[in-house]
């Protein structure tokens, strides 16, 4: 295990067990896979190596929901085109894929091939 620095958890987290918890904290030694004891402070260690591997984008950051469907294929991320616009032009595309029924990135897909077919 690597030597952790930080303090962990952060503040903004509490890790607690749950009433379906198998683990006796005040009883049980708990072991990882490379045989070192989990304590408190192991788990406030791995919680600030997760939070130190968002920060330096090596992972990315956690949301509240699951991501969309692949665009690509079933087990893969699909890859991003983003370009930056005129606030204008985004509420026009926000405007227009409602009146269609479709998300900006939806409509953006669409234009984005017919320019593309069209040579």
């Amino acid at each position: 295990m690597t030597e952790r620095r930080e303090a962990w958890p952060p503040e903004d987290i509490e890790l607690v067990l749950d009433d379906n918890s198998e683990i006796d904290s005040d009883f049980e030694e708990v072991i990882d896979s490379k045989g070192n004891r989990i304590t408190d402070a192991y788990v406030a260690d791995a919680i600030a190596d997760v939070h130190r591997a968002i920060d330096e984008g090596r992972v990315p950051v956690p949301t509240s929901r699951g991501g969309r469907p692949s665009l690509t294929g079933e087990g893969t991320h699909s890859p991003r085109v983003s370009f930056r616009v005129p606030e204008e032009l985004r509420e026009r595309a926000r405007s227009r894929a409602e009146q269609e029924g479709k998300t900006v990135s939806a409509l953006a897909r669409e234009a984005f091939e017919e320019f593309l077919r069209a040579g």
